[in-house]
């Protein structure tokens, strides 16, 4: 048993390394606005900045791919290694492990303090002698795992989600009461991590018993999320849903379904246990949810999708509020990040695919006009340059 915990470990940060490296480029989609930066290492931001998310120094929106550009001197962009967004704030991940911040800091992502709302240039993040290898963002919290297996969080706090035993209002970086963690994932109000065991941990709100099916509503404190003897190699976290592909790249969810989020009709209710896909037809290499949809890489290219549907995001038409497991695209599908109510995918072309609502110009096309089916953005947006 202690010679297959090793071995796991290993393919988890493995894993996870190759993960930070295994794209030449960067797209990453916040609420209504989205960050790109192509293998020539040119970083552009459209869509929504009312809190200034963009980070350009102002809150004018930005309908078509414009060049970033920065106020903070102190902010060299060429050291971005990862770019993390909440559904109205942002954030960069160096090259040396610290982090910049921008946008609405209504419940203090940006550890600004309450007094101060928003931020339109990115401010460091005062997050010492430690360096951060990944993040990730929540309905107002923050996730941060160092080189070294340990969880620092910190923002919203209303339910636990920052897990530091409390829901008091937080002014600095919590350290959490974890260690050897190698994955992390933020939830709408709550909050998951694994370690090199494959032990699932979370805390945060359960209103629909994702984190236990006991009666408690949150957990300040991380427990451990009872997955049987599922073997987790990717994790990832919706409004109110968990999802863990094991070693063999099978997909299980479980939690809120209202909407069928967990690609299966329950009636509205909860689903209590984690559900295996049976539907899917080839092993998951990728997940991404957002809120009440979910999206799926499978081993052959193709784009699967389930849940909210009510503006087109899941690409299957206009008027599907909530959908069984679909395909969305047949292949070459390479990477795909959503948004609140949108999508982008990219192919192996370097190509971008969008679909859902594009109200505040978040498909870089100069326009507000909605997809309800995938088609390439016409902004000439081409994330791998010279790609055949």
């Amino acid at each position: 048993m202690k010679r297959m915990c090793l071995l796991l470990a290993a393919l988890l940060l493995c894993i996870l390394s190759a993960q930070a490296e295994e794209y030449p480029f960067l797209l990453t989609a916040g609420g209504s606005f989205a960050y790109a930066r192509d293998d020539q290492g040119q970083l552009t931001v459209y869509g929504d900045n009312q809190f200034g998310q963009l980070g350009k120094g102002g809150k004018a929106q930005s309908k078509r791919p414009a060049a970033f550009k920065t106020k903070n001197t102190e902010l060299d962009p060429a050291q971005i290694r990862g770019i993390y967004a909440g559904c109205d704030y942002s954030f960069f991940l160096m090259n040396d492990g610290s982090i910049f911040g921008v946008g609405n800091n209504a419940y203090n992502p940006l550890l600004l303090g309450y007094n101060r709302s928003m931020a339109t240039t990115h401010v460091r993040i005062p997050l010492e002698d430690t360096t951060i290898v990944k993040m990730a963002c929540g309905f107002g919290q923050v996730l941060a795992l160092n080189a070294s297996g340990e969880v620092w969080a910190w923002g919203r706090n209303s339910d636990g989600q920052v897990g530091n035993g409390t829901t008091k209002r937080i002014t600095t970086p919590q350290k959490l009461p974890l260690t050897s963690i190698v994955d992390i994932a933020a939830g709408g109000k709550f909050s998951i991590a694994l370690d090199k065991d494959g032990v699932l941990w979370g805390w945060g709100k359960n209103e629909s018993h994702q984190l236990s099916n006991d009666k408690d509503k949150y957990y300040p404190s991380p427990i451990r999320v009872d997955i049987g003897e599922i073997r987790p190699m990717l994790i990832d976290a919706g409004g109110e849903t968990i999802s863990v592909v094991d070693t063999d790249g099978r997909l299980w969810m479980w939690g809120r379904n209202d909407v069928q989020q967990i690609g299966v009709d329950t009636g509205g209710k909860p689903v209590l246990e984690p559900r295996l896909f049976e539907e899917l037809p080839a092993p998951v290499t990728f997940v991404d949810s957002y809120n009440s949809q979910t999206y799926v890489i499978l081993s052959d290219g193709s784009l699967w999708g389930w849940g909210n549907n009510r503006s087109g995001q899941l690409g299957l038409g206009k008027k599907t509020t909530g959908s069984p497991v679909s395909q969305i695209w047949p292949s070459d599908v390479i990477y795909v990040t959503s948004f609140d109510v949108s999508m982008n995918c990219v192919l192996s072309d370097g190509t971008v695919l969008a679909c859902g609502s594009n109200k505040f110009g978040q498909f870089g096309n100069g326009q507000v006009t909605d997809f309800h089916i995938p088609q390439i953005q016409p902004n000439g947006m081409d994330l791998i340059s010279g790609a055949e």
